[in-house]
């Protein structure tokens, strides 16, 4: 089968498992978590993502040509308190891409590297729980010219990013409620071709928009000293785009929308110098979506949160 032919006749979409793997992994941008003053959390994590049926468009679909779609990531991550209501958070993700029929190579390689500044706005307590506002801004850019068109198996969009993010919290005897709303303005990025097809249009140009994007969450969980669980449902939609066409792979320009549901399990292990050790582990399923896969995900980590003055650390 020629590349032409295969290109023609993937039918597969791009799975967000870069974002996907920040969420509940360490104090993340859209948690009710805040470090302490001095206190840094560095984590290591692994993820993978496994689909084999897809949405074209809203319909639902397979190609056993290309079997079972996996991308994997090892996600690298850092949160620290510059003040007790001010953190900045960093990652960095390896990622890398297969699937077991097809005649593609795996496309690996580090992708983008994405910073965020955390700002509690308000704080109350009262008789009836705690009461928490957050606001968080973010932006990311791609460290590596990997290939942004060659979805599913593209590690990312390599498209900039700003993002604005509100956050609600609410916890009552350990027990806690949190919601988010948030947008991520992406940038064009450039293609190595002299057109491309967007919407039933031919554009004349190596410039290609990526829609911008609206994502949701809402959890509910329990936390103290040594565990914490919770479950939650996430959501992304595209506030622009097309639909993948028929008989063709996805492209930068397709409206991916999806709902994950899932839930977490954390471990505290303190050591004597108070510092501690977190394991963590998590599983999710997308549950509905447009041009993406019917993704399942797990993850795996460990964390290691201290005092870099050498204090004893408590738990954010």
């Amino acid at each position: 089968m020629s590349v032409f032919t295969f290109r023609r006749s993937l039918r597969l979409t791009f799975v967000w498992a870069f974002l996907l793997s920040f969420r509940s992994i360490a104090q993340t941008p859209t948690d009710g978590i805040m470090m302490g003053k001095h206190l840094i959390c560095n984590v290591a994590s692994y993820s993978n993502s496994q689909w084999s049926q897809y949405w074209e468009g809203t319909r639902k679909r397979s190609n056993a040509n290309v079997g079972t779609f996996t991308s994997q990531n090892v996600m690298l991550m850092s949160a620290y308190g510059i003040t007790k209501n001010l953190n900045v958070i960093a990652g960095l993700p390896y990622i890398w891409n297969r699937s077991n029929g097809g005649h593609f190579s795996r496309q690996e390689g580090i992708q983008d590297l994405s910073v965020w500044l955390k700002y509690r706005a308000f704080r109350a307590e009262t008789s009836v729980g705690t009461f928490a506002l957050f606001a968080t801004g973010g932006v990311s850019a791609p460290v590596n010219q990997y290939i942004p068109d060659m979805l599913p198996y593209s590690i990312g969009l390599r498209s900039k990013t700003a993002s604005i993010k509100g956050i609600a919290h609410y916890k009552f005897k350990g027990f806690y409620l949190t919601g988010h709303a948030g947008y991520i303005r992406r940038s064009n990025i450039h293609i190595d071709r002299d057109a491309y097809q967007y919407d039933g249009v031919m554009y004349d140009t190596h410039e290609v928009m990526v829609p911008d994007v609206v994502d949701a969450s809402a959890r509910l969980g329990y936390l103290n000293k040594y565990v914490q669980v919770e479950g939650f449902i996430d959501n992304m939609t595209s506030q622009s785009g097309d639909d993948i066409r028929r008989q063709d792979m996805p492209f930068p320009t397709n409206k991916m929308d999806q709902t994950q549901v899932g839930g977490m399990a954390k471990v505290h292990l303190h050591l004597k110098n108070g510092s501690f050790f977190t394991l963590v582990g998590q599983y999710s399923q997308v549950t509905a979506g447009r041009n993406v896969g019917q993704a399942r995900m797990y993850t795996v980590g460990i964390q290691h949160t201290f005092n870099v003055t050498g204090r004893s650390s408590d738990l954010p």
